[in-house]
């Protein structure tokens, strides 16, 4: 007696000292390698803008001369030229929003992969929560199992049922065994395998009976925060900054002054190299971009439609499963309680063997089925938040 209040007492402290969802999320996502490499693509993005509108160096050349005339003795001279790139009018601008353009299209890709990463964590810890009850599950089919051999054994050795019915027993007992230590291993791996993709380092014992809840955002908001809908925006604008920026046939011109000293006299020049677009035009780098712009337009819409439909159909399955969750819990109440009435009348010999394995077979698939309702209604859950955004970082 004391042995089992001991165990009662340390079940009791695992179950208390559980970690839930939010706190091992919040955890996950400050140790986590993956979102920390994500991040660094904003600090890419910012020296690429800078690199976008850097200017180019100038270039600084010198001459040295030597004069040597016919009659007389020779003298030196020399020459000393600067040339600047300077960017024509608007150019500068356009590099200027294609860089800003950047900038966001990297921040969307963070965002996004912020919320990919919480709304796969998410799944995770439901698969982890699922194998956790369905291990429950056959420990109380395992127990059901047991106590019905345990009966089957009692009669057989008083001589009221036939030996080969005890033996039917035993063999439902080792198969109820058999699927426990099946439903532990696969339990084990959905665990590791979260800690896995979590990133963290020590194991710790996690809330299995975690409720996941819908979104409350506003209808009107919903399209502004979804993540992908963001980033296809964010890759959409870029095309279109680098279009406009390829719309410009020449971005560069040359100035330039030079000043020669030669013995009997000195130059001094000042002056402009414009290029001619006469073969490049930049014609094909205009096509390039505007058809990657429309890309990403097509793409914008789809999604968008795609979008509505996801959550219209994720709303109308949460409404059904969640009546069918209940009318299954019903179920599986009335199927244990005429169970409990077959277990007595199966002590008294009143009940066949194989009727109560069958009502005990029912009662567990029942309670599975609800298990794995309870799974869909979670992982349609967690798909919702993530399309409204509100994974978002």
């Amino acid at each position: 007696m004391f042995k089992k209040s001991i165990l009662a007492i340390l079940g009791l402290c695992a179950v208390v000292s559980a970690q839930n969802f939010d706190t091992f999320l919040h955890e996950a996502l400050q140790a986590s390698p993956y979102l920390k490499a994500n991040a660094l693509e904003i600090e890419r993005a910012d020296v690429q803008s800078s690199l976008i509108q850097r200017y180019k160096n100038p270039k600084l050349s010198l001459e040295a001369s030597k004069f040597t005339p016919d009659l007389g003795k020779s003298e030196a001279g020399y020459r000393v030229a600067l040339m600047q790139p300077v960017r024509l009018w608007g150019v500068g601008d356009d590099k200027t929003d294609l860089a800003a353009a950047t900038q966001e299209e990297a921040k969307g890709l963070v965002t996004l992969q912020h919320a990919e990463f919480v709304k796969v964590l998410s799944l995770l810890y439901i698969d982890y929560m699922t194998q956790s009850a369905l291990l429950e599950l056959a420990r109380e089919e395992f127990l059901i199992s047991k106590n019905i051999a345990n009966i089957s054994r009692e009669r057989y050795e008083a001589g009221t049922i036939a030996k080969v019915k005890y033996l039917r027993a035993k063999v439902d007992l080792t198969g109820s065994k058999n699927l426990l230590n099946e439903k532990k291993a696969m339990r084990l791996a959905s665990y590791y395998k979260l800690l896995a993709f979590a990133g963290l380092q020590n194991e710790k014992e996690l809330d299995e009976n975690y409720v996941f809840k819908l979104s409350d955002k506003m209808q009107t908001e919903l399209q502004n925060n979804s993540a992908e809908l963001h980033y296809l925006q964010t890759q959409q604008n870029r095309a279109k900054a680098k279009a406009k920026l390829n719309a410009n046939k020449i971005e560069w011109m040359n100035l330039y002054a030079a000043y020669e000293a030669e013995p009997d006299q000195s130059i001094a020049r000042v002056g402009m190299n414009i290029p001619l677009a006469l073969f490049n035009t930049k014609k094909e780098e205009r096509k390039i971009a505007s058809l990657q712009a429309k890309q990403s337009e097509f793409l914008l819409q789809n999604q968008k439609t795609a979008f509505s439909f996801t959550l219209e159909r994720l709303t109308k399955e949460l409404a059904i499963l969640g009546a069918v969750v209940n009318s299954t819990q019903d179920l599986y109440n009335a199927q244990k309680e005429l169970l409990k009435m077959y277990e007595d009348g199966y002590k008294i010999a009143n009940i066949n063997l194989l009727e109560l394995q069958n009502i005990k077979n029912q009662m567990i698939q029942t309670k599975e089925k609800k298990i794995m309702l309870e799974n869909k209604i979670n992982k349609n859950i967690v798909i919702y938040n993530y399309e409204v955004g509100e994974y978002n970082e």
